[in-house]
C-alpha cells in the first residue's frame, strides 16, 4: 500500500507554520518533499518524522 501524501498546505497547518516556513523547510532540505506532477508531496512518515523535531503537534487522524 501506498504512504499518504500531504500537500505542502496541508504539512503548514500540521506544523502550525506558516506555508512559506514549509517551502523553506523543503527548500533547506530539512523537510523531504518530492516533485509528483509539478506539484510538491511530502510523505506523511517524512512529515511526522519532522514534526518530532519541532515539538508539540496535532495528530493526523487515522
Amino acid at each position: 500500500m501506498d504512504e499518504e501524501l500531504f500537500t505542502p498546505e496541508d504539512a503548514s497547518k500540521y506544523l502550525r507554520v506558516s506555508l512559506s516556513s514549509v517551502y523553506r523547510f523543503i527548500r533547506k532540505g530539512e523537510l523531504e518533499a518530492h516533485r509528483a506532477g509539478g506539484l510538491w508531496k511530502i510523505r506523511r512518515s517524512d512529515l511526522e518524522a519532522f514534526a518530532d523535531l519541532l515539538g508539540e503537534r496535532e495528530e493526523f487522524p487515522d
